[in-house]
């Protein structure tokens, strides 16, 4: 009956109830671990409480937590991708590797790219609050794509019915543009050690779910999940809205946007992600898979420190030795209490008020009298008015302190793994066979913790991996590989099958992490000489038994293959090495006999019956196109004999027309010249004939005056 109300009361929950809880559980379960976590990031930062102000600490474990960050991860990892099995002849699975390890390549060289900064400071939270993670993300570049106006219409598309038109028609909605991916990468983000919970469990593998935290301004909110839902989460935390003024959340206490608090879950039972806020009256969203990650995951096992298979809550390693670091900072603020008790300090008879001079006055050879000298010397002089303290104690019980020091450290040092070399402390008694011993010794001490944290950076790069294969565009990852320019053209299109090919992936292909220490140049030049001397030795044997027996040749060149395919750093030529190597396997034609003499005699007899018939044949040819080329040049000249009588045809032709159009203008210009003369002279005449005419006007006037006056 219990059960049966449990199920019940479990029904009744609405989702955001359900997540309420579940986040609420985790949080209790893990609540002692975040604060040690809290009190041992402040002992590492040296952040004291008002009643340790004064103490004198011996902050010996920030400077181990310096040393083993160095030891631990100095580079970024580089990524190996390769064949699961070496197999030497399995040349699409060595192509296909060779695409993810250069796409991978390419992401790490990206500056948006944060794994490296990821990566320090998960190694960091591995070693200071015991707990890291990190996630991974898509991000996809798109543009938009403009269509022409007669694009016809495609399948799928919705069309209208021919018929009568209605009434009243909405207007069309507009469609949204196509997009083109531009650029493709996976983000790898760093999760606050407090930001990441997980559902309780005695061991990682029965987790049933995962989350990160993450804070969000409105605009975000309103962005991701749409105006309604993001109109309705409030700003508050809980430690705000329960009036807790410590930082548990790490959010800055100075920031003036405000943000909310929303957890991304992936739920392992039923594989789907939901977005949940503690702020929000409803669950954000929810949706299935959207990686199909064959580990569901978007993020690695975490580094957890010191676990045990009934609990998956860390404990700090601080913890584990936090009983000498006391007792190394409660010595060594005995030590400077001491030290600053080592100073000359006495008592004197303060009757004798000459004694204080001799400390107080700073001159030289200087005399200071003595009034009653007898009763100065029955005092014992100086050793009677004056008693010091005894700083033989106090330095005695300092050198033992300073001893209890150095024990402590040492212990400190034998408990954590950290040697005197990988300090880089050494003594010149030492012999070189004894620095490599404990150089030797200190990297296994520190080996679980580089293994550990190269386990989480290969998982990092492995998920990277499974996501370029399933969401990226494959021309994307070719042209991020500069897969083309290898001499593998003909592998690529077979091992992007089966990078698209979940089992062969998975079968075929391994994703591991390189060397994350401090990088051994001096190493890696042995690694491919020994390389290089292997393949030279091997191949100059191989020679002279396939000079000996040339049907062996196959067998040792590949064997020859299958020992390259062990090396490191080999991958890049097995492509070349591969190719060179199959055509020396090549068997060769078989040697043609000697020639018969008589036959090469007729041979020669007919190539050069041959070559005289090609000459024969040659010279008519020669002495047809120079008849040919005489035929061209007479016919050319006569043409040109007729042009040039056309040309003077032509040149009579318009001479003699000249000579027509001067004479015409010749009788043109006398006719004129005629004519005018001819109005000349009737213009003359008639002057005449006018002057004429008024001087017979004028006599005949003057007659008929004349009679008249005389009368």
């Amino acid at each position: 009956m219990t059960y049966m109300a449990d199920d019940k009361a479990e029904k009744r929950q609405t989702p955001q109830q359900k997540w309420t809880a579940e986040i609420e559980a985790a949080e209790k379960n893990i609540k002692k671990f975040q604060t040690r976590a809290r009190s041992v990031t402040r002992r590492y930062i040296d952040e004291r409480d008002p009643m340790n102000t004064t103490n004198k600490w011996f902050n010996i474990f920030y400077a181990n937590i310096n040393i083993m960050e160095a030891a631990l991860y100095s580079n970024i990892p580089k990524p190996v991708v390769a064949r699961k099995f070496k197999d030497y002849n399995d040349d699409v699975a060595r192509v296909a590797g060779l695409i993810i390890e250069r796409t991978i390549t390419q992401d790490l060289d990206d500056p948006r790219d944060t794994y490296d900064a990821t990566m320090r400071h998960c190694v960091q939270d591995r070693l200071i609050p015991g707990l890291s993670q990190a996630w991974l993300r898509l991000e996809t570049d798109t543009e938009d794509i403009e269509l022409s106006e007669d694009v016809t219409a495609q399948p799928g598309m919705e069309t209208e019915e021919v018929g009568e038109a209605p009434e009243t028609q909405l207007p069309a909605e507009q469609p949204e543009p196509l997009k083109r991916i531009t650029d493709q990468r996976i983000c790898v983000d760093y999760v606050f050690w407090e930001d990441f919970l997980w559902s309780p469990c005695r061991i990682w593998d029965e987790r049933r779910w995962v989350a990160r935290r993450v804070y969000m301004t409105r605009e975000e909110l309103c962005e991701r999940f749409g105006e309604e839902k993001g109109r309705l989460v409030s700003m508050e935390t809980r430690n705000s809205a329960n009036g807790n003024t410590d930082n548990l959340r790490n959010v800055p206490k100075e920031e003036v946007l405000k943000k909310a608090e929303v957890w991304e879950i992936w739920v392992r039972e039923d594989r789907k992600v939901i977005w949940y806020s503690p702020n929000s009256p409803s669950i954000l969203e929810e949706a299935d898979d959207p990686l199909q990650l064959v580990g569901f995951e978007p993020c690695p096992t975490p580094m957890l420190a010191n676990i045990t298979t009934s609990n998956t809550v860390p404990r700090p390693d601080f913890y584990m030795i936090q009983d000498q670091y006391n007792e190394l900072d409660t010595i060594n603020n005995r030590i400077s209490l001491l030290v600053q008790a080592c100073k000359v300090v006495g008592v004197y008879d303060k009757s004798a008020i000459g004694v204080q001079r001799m400390l107080q006055e700073g001159s030289d050879n200087l005399l200071i009298p003595v009034d009653n000298w007898a009763m100065f010397a029955e005092k014992q002089g100086l050793k009677g008015q004056i008693d010091w303290l005894p700083l033989d104690t106090v330095v005695q019980s300092l050198q033992h302190l300073n001893n209890a020091r150095e024990v402590i450290k040492a212990q400190i040092y034998e408990l954590t793994g950290i040697s005197d070399i990988v300090r880089g402390a050494s003594k010149a008694s030492e012999t070189l066979g004894a620095q490599q011993i404990k150089a030797q010794f200190a990297g296994i001490r520190i080996k679980k913790l580089q293994d550990e944290i190269a386990r989480f950076a290969g998982d990092i790069l492995r998920i990277k991996a499974e996501m370029q294969i399933k969401h990226f565009d494959p021309e994307i990852m070719l042209k991020k590989s500069n897969i083309m320019a290898t001499g593998n053209d003909q592998y690529v299109q077979q091992a992007m099958e089966l990078l698209q090919n979940e089992q062969e992936f998975e079968w075929r292909i391994t994703v591991s992490a390189d060397s994350i220490a401090q990088a051994d140049y001096q190493s890696e030049k042995t690694d491919r000489v020994e390389a290089i001397t292997a393949i030279s030795g091997y191949i100059e044997k191989a020679g002279a038994l396939i000079a000996q027996s040339p049907g062996s040749a196959p067998l040792l060149i590949n064997i020859l293959k299958w020992g390259i395919s062990s090396f490191r750093n080999t991958q890049e030529i097995e492509g070349m090495l591969d190719k060179e190597l199959d055509a020396l396997a090549q068997p060769k034609p078989p040697a043609q006999p000697p020639p018969d003499p008589e036959a090469q005699k007729m041979q020669m007899e007919m190539q050069m019956a041959q070559q005289q018939a090609q000459m024969e044949a040659q010279a008519a040819q020669m002495d047809m196109q120079l008849k040919q080329q005489l035929g061209q040049m007479e016919i050319q000249m006569k043409q040109m004999e007729l042009r040039f009588e056309e040309q003077r045809l032509e040149f009579e032709r318009q001479k003699l027309g000249m000579g027509l159009q001067m004479e015409q203008q010749r009788m043109a210009l006398e006719s004129q010249q005629s004519a005018e003369k001819l109005a000349n002279d009737r213009e003359s005449a008639q002057i005449k004939i006018d002057a004429q005419r008024e001087s017979a006007a004028i006599a005949a006037a003057s007659k008929r005056e004349g009679p008249s006056n005389g009368s």
